[in-house]
């Protein structure tokens, strides 16, 4: 016979753990879920639908510069559009779509494309005019410098 009390504390164990997990990767990865426009040129017939795709990044900071390496596969050096405003910054590209399949008859996608912009604050004021960026391996390098007036300092008490 199905003890049904042992059924409902193991269905709230099995809930409480994927609630959990749920949330933690909501609060990990929020700021990196992205939307992703289609375009005109999308081969599935999605124009105007919006995919959601990953853009995970890390930003951290030496004592002259801000940091920060976006995760970006699967795209050129000059499919990015960067800029700083007022300490954030703003990388915007497109993820084109590379090739399309014809064999078979089971297909997934799990990989967005189309047009994205992600707005990462840098936490300092910084001078993006001898901002450098790189990219490879499908991470995105930003180097911005930060300001000269608020670099660290310190104050001997007299």
């Amino acid at each position: 016979m199905i003890d049904l009390n042992n059924v409902s504390k193991t269905f709230n164990r099995t809930w409480d753990s994927i609630s959990n997990g749920w949330n933690h990767l909501v609060n990990r990865a929020s700021n990196a879920l992205t939307p992703f426009h289609s375009s005109e040129e999308d081969r599935d017939n999605t124009v105007g639908v919006t995919r959601w795709g990953l853009l995970s990044a890390d930003v951290y900071d030496n004592d002259d510069k801000v940091i920060i390496d976006l995760e970006a596969p699967g795209m050129q050096e000059g499919d990015f559009d960067i800029s700083v405003i007022d300490n954030v910054l703003y990388i915007k590209g497109e993820k084109h779509f590379a090739q399309e399949r014809h064999e078979g008859g089971y297909s997934v996608k799990e990989r967005a494309y189309g047009r994205f912009e992600r707005a990462l604050p840098l936490g300092y004021e910084v001078d993006p005019e001898n901002a450098e960026a790189t990219y490879k391996h499908g991470v995105l390098r930003v180097e911005v410098n930060k300001s000269r007036h608020h670099k660290r300092r310190k104050i001997q008490v007299h």
